[in-house]
């Protein structure tokens, strides 16, 4: 469980600080999540959620639970509307069979 939080951890933090500089850099917004404008929330949450994904999957590889965190950045795109099955042909046969730990 403390290697589960401990990805969750590193993943939140290092997408922050891969999206702040995005956003600000290359975007051109100045602001933030709880001052605004608008357009610098919109922008942020609209790139964090793939580079967040990608993030959990690469640094859960790192750690040895390639298979849960990869589950789960599926699970996650499947409540956006993306159906499982573009990420994984066998989602829901694994899931079915899935252990948390």
């Amino acid at each position: 469980m403390v290697l589960i939080c401990t990805v969750f951890g590193i993943t939140g933090s290092s997408t922050m600080v891969v999206v702040r500089p995005a956003v600000t850099d290359v975007l051109k917004l100045e602001g933030s999540m709880r001052d605004g404008p608008w357009s610098y929330r919109i922008c942020s949450l609209v790139i964090m959620t793939p580079i967040y994904a990608t993030l959990l999957v690469c640094v859960g590889t790192v750690f040895g639970r390639h298979a849960y965190f990869r589950h789960f950045s599926v699970k996650m795109w499947s409540r956006f509307g993306v159906p499982p099955e573009l990420m994984d042909k066998n989602f829901h046969k694994n899931a079915k069979n899935f252990k948390k730990w």
